[in-house]
């Protein structure tokens, strides 16, 4: 399991069974799935911000988005420099000073954002 993950068991599978009940209903649980890695991904901003040096002269580099597939969701950053970074270390310094800080933070956000999430989908769809 990567560092700092939150693990959901038998989510690929729980979303293939919502696929075949609905398109719908599976785009729900991944626009969901996004909006509870929300806390994560603002929090990381704010740490890259705060604890990479130079990251306030630019800032649009802390910017973060949140990603989400059958497998995983995940907080990556807004932007990327195409054909190599003049600064080499700094995937490095984003993973160790903002995401995985920001996941350790929030991550009873996420659970609870999760459970609810599953809970309300649950009631609603007669589970």
């Amino acid at each position: 399991m990567a560092a700092g993950a939150v693990r959901i068991r038998g989510l690929k599978e729980l979303q293939r069974d919502f696929r075949k009940m609905s398109k719908d209903l599976a785009k729900e649980v991944r626009e969901e799935l996004k909006t509870a890695g929300e806390p994560v991904a603002e929090r990381a901003q704010e740490l890259a911000l705060s604890e990479i040096r130079n990251m306030p002269r630019s800032p649009d580099w802390a910017g973060m988005r949140v990603r989400a597939t059958a497998r995983s969701v995940y907080v990556v950053p807004q932007r990327r420099r195409r054909g190599g970074s003049g600064r080499s270390n700094l995937a490095d310094l984003m993973m160790d000073r903002a995401m995985d800080p920001a996941l350790d933070q929030r991550q009873d956000e996420v659970v609870e954002a999760l459970d609810k999430m599953l809970g309300r989908m649950a009631g609603e769809n007669g589970f």
